[in-house]
């Protein structure tokens, strides 16, 4: 029992057991990557929902066209994810989302100054990305207000806050947990270079699940970029209700993740060896008991 308590798995000092990395000397280089690959995120998976989109019919999913649309508007923020985790995962780490900045911090991946650059990288090229859907396709736009076709996050008029806020966690949870296990555990089935295909292939159940009730979150700076431009280009934003959940459900869902796989990690390490102690009269036990004694 001793070697057992000494050994069993720890959670939430396990987040704290390993120190910050000193990772700023290329802070400069990576937050540019990551402006500039969070742009091309938001541009391209942004830029799907007004290609598919009809007045009012991705708000609410009341026609056949819409339901259709989840693929087209999923496989374009999962694929765009996929391949563009290949192309910088090996420069910054192909986080693209202030959630997994969060997370990679959590598991101490990363600094906190980095991670801070990285998260404001991200939000900015979320900007520039949504700036560019509306240069693109401007007169879509403006055919429906920029409420939807700037890719805007919101809740459906069926769909409670708490409703919402469970799905985003639960997607959030989902979508980091694969990162975690396919891109951080080097003793997964995902562990050279075949990460970037689970994960995207992750955030397109999401988008599909996700897109009828919330429009699909699980990454702040998506849902801060299109917004931003909204109100800096005096196009209404899609709804200020719950418009919390989609920061803090991915947020939650980072540390909780970090919980959860910090946990795994140390259920699995090797258990340090029971300490053995050489038999003395004083310590040995008799092999029988005192009424089972042979005269």
């Amino acid at each position: 029992q001793k070697h057992y308590l000494q050994n069993k798995p720890k959670m939430v000092s396990a987040l704290f057991k390993k120190k910050s990395p000193d990772d700023m000397g290329t802070a400069l280089r990576d937050g540019l990557t990551e402006f500039v690959a969070t742009g091309l995120f938001v541009y391209f998976g942004t830029l799907s929902v007004a290609a598919c989109a009809k007045k009012g019919a991705l708000s609410e999913f009341e026609n056949l066209y819409a339901v259709i649309s989840l693929f087209p508007i999923a496989f374009a923020f999962g694929i765009s994810i996929t391949v563009l985790v290949y192309s910088i995962g090996h420069v910054t780490g192909g986080h693209m989302n202030p959630g997994v900045s969060l997370l990679m911090y959590f598991k101490r991946e990363m600094s906190l100054w980095k991670m801070l650059i990285y998260m404001v990288c991200q939000g900015l090229g979320a900007m520039i990305g949504s700036a560019m859907v509306l240069g693109t396709a401007q007169s879509i736009v403006q055919s429906n207000g920029g409420t939807y076709n700037l890719g805007q996050n919101s809740l459906s008029s069926t769909t409670s806050v708490g409703s919402a806020f469970l799905v985003e966690i639960v997607g959030s949870f989902m979508f980091y947990f694969v990162i975690a296990q396919t891109a951080l555990d080097k003793k997964g089935v995902a562990k050279t270079s075949f990460p970037p295909l689970p994960i995207g292939l992750s955030l397109v159940v999401v988008h599909i699940c996700l897109i009828p009730f919330t429009g699909c979150g699980i990454n702040p700076a998506r849902t801060f970029g299109p917004s931003m431009v909204s109100i800096m280009t005096g196009y209404p934003v899609a709804g200020s209700r719950g418009y919390w959940v989609y920061y803090i459900a991915p947020f939650s869902a980072s540390f909780l993740v970090a919980e959860f796989t910090n946990f795994l990690e140390s259920a699995q390490e090797p258990c340090e060896p029971c300490e053995r102690v050489a038999p003395t009269p004083d310590n040995e036990e008799p092999l029988l008991s005192g009424s089972d004694e042979v005269a």
